[in-house]
């Protein structure tokens, strides 16, 4: 089988599907992987082909203002001509399957009515689904429990009707030269496969909906990160740093995020001030303060895979991946959400009881440091966190993952169905994997 897998977005957005294509690879498949420019190395590392689908002047673009609407969308549609091109040319009926996140599935769907090709939309986090019975969180606000469900409709078909102002003159420009038919409105609906959806979370963080796409199947976080490759080894003098005092507490803002230098600036002083010692992460050397004290340490870059297991806490964005590797590690949470699916991921961690969510844009040295004593300290909070580390080390989501894939092999299609306009979502097929694959 030959796995076209399609990928757009952060580090946070590429790793889980490069740990999906490695793992079809050792699986005996063929994949290529398209992406941005700036994921080449790292994905040629892995042994996979690689096809580059945008500039690393395009992601870079991209992370000057990552939370913004306007920005998503942009992402969304630059890359939607190349990806069907490539399709066009390299899907083979009944040998390609292609697989792709979210934010890259614009062009993939357009092939996909065109050529009828196999297609798996992957999604990351639960908020994706837009779901009226489990309302996604966009922000610091939380929703009266007396709102009736009329309302999470409402606010949910506003976000539909936004991703149509956004996308709907580029897709009807495209559609027309492409001969296709109008575009139905809802695309953020339409953009999703309608014969496989995979999210790569547990039922136990997000239960499944009546809202959702029927054709959905949930197989667990992927955990795949680049200490898979880098044959289990921290840099020489972290080493020596973890093996010289009490584990750190680890801040990290996120792949995209530039303008977090203000909440740096506190946790040197919080964690002066509580006695704790801890190492900053990002690739942004800028928002480091200068001349940091011996307590801190800081890297552009860190397997999360295996740093976490060396911390005691982890302050952080609370975007999907990093989470997902906390919760494996059997560290608390303390979550600095600033945009994205961050704040409804962190409604997620405090249900379950292993962390809390401060905003790092209020927040004082004294409350910082109060909070990370706080979450740190918590005999309840550590004995959640050591019962959902279990749930996720007994779990095997990878293979779960391609055994769906493999099992998209063997569905034949001739067209997509037409369009049925104010159907929230027609999957056009069902099946059920072969077990045996």
């Amino acid at each position: 089988m030959d796995v076209i897998i399609v990928s757009i977005g952060s580090f946070g957005d590429h790793h889980p599907l490069l740990g999906i294509g490695l793992a079809l690879k050792e699986r005996g498949h063929s994949v290529t992987m398209l992406a941005n420019d700036y994921f080449a190395n790292i994905t040629r590392h892995t042994g996979l082909d690689f096809h580059a689908i945008e500039t690393i002047e395009d992601y870079y673009s991209m992370l000057r203002y990552p939370e913004s609407v306007g920005s998503i969308a942009t992402s969304q549609v630059r890359p939607m001509r190349k990806v069907y091109d490539y399709l066009k040319h390299h899907f083979i009926p009944g040998k390609t399957v292609v697989v792709c996140n979210t934010s890259a599935s614009l062009g993939v769907r357009l092939a996909h009515e065109q050529f009828g090709l196999p297609m798996v939309s992957i999604t990351l986090q639960p908020m994706t689904f837009n779901s009226a019975y489990d309302p996604p969180v966009y922000s610091f606000f939380e929703y009266p429990a007396w709102w009736p469900r009329w309302v999470y409709r409402g606010m949910m078909e506003l976000v539909r009707l936004l991703y149509d102002f956004l996308l709907m003159h580029h897709m009807r420009t495209y559609r027309k030269e492409l001969g296709l038919g109008s575009q139905p409105r809802r695309i953020i609906d339409w953009m999703v496969s309608p014969q496989k959806v995979i999210g790569l979370f547990p039922t136990w963080f997000a239960s499944p909906q009546p809202d959702w796409p029927a054709n959905t199947e949930l197989t667990g976080f992927p955990l795949f990160d680049e200490g898979a490759l880098s044959k289990n080894a921290l840099p020489e003098d972290l080493e020596e740093f973890l093996a010289h005092g009490s584990a750190p507490i680890i801040f990290t803002p996120g792949t995209p995020n530039q303008r977090f230098a203000f909440f740096f600036e506190k946790a040197v002083q919080a964690t002066t001030a509580i006695g704790a010692r801890a190492i900053f992460i990002t690739k942004f050397k800028e928002q480091i303060p200068d001349n940091l004290p011996e307590h801190i340490r800081f890297y552009e870059y860190l397997p999360f895979s295996l740093i976490f297991k060396r911390a005691s806490l982890l302050v952080y964005h609370g975007g999907i991946g990093t989470m997902a590797q906390v919760m494996r590690s059997g560290l608390p949470h303390l979550i600095t959400p600033w945009g994205f699916d961050q704040f409804d991921n962190c409604k997620r961690i405090r249900a379950l009881g292993i962390g809390d969510m401060i905003r790092a844009s209020t927040c004082t040295v004294e409350t910082l440091a109060a909070k990370l004593k706080q979450v740190m300290n918590s005999p309840e909070i550590q004995a959640r966190c050591r019962v959902v580390a279990e749930q996720i080390r007994t779990a095997t989501p990878l293979a779960d993952t391609c055994r769906i894939i493999e099992g998209m092999s063997e569905l034949s299609l001739s067209r997509t169905a037409p369009w049925q306009l104010n159907t929230p979502y027609h999957p056009a097929h069902q099946y059920e994997p072969d077990a045996t694959c």
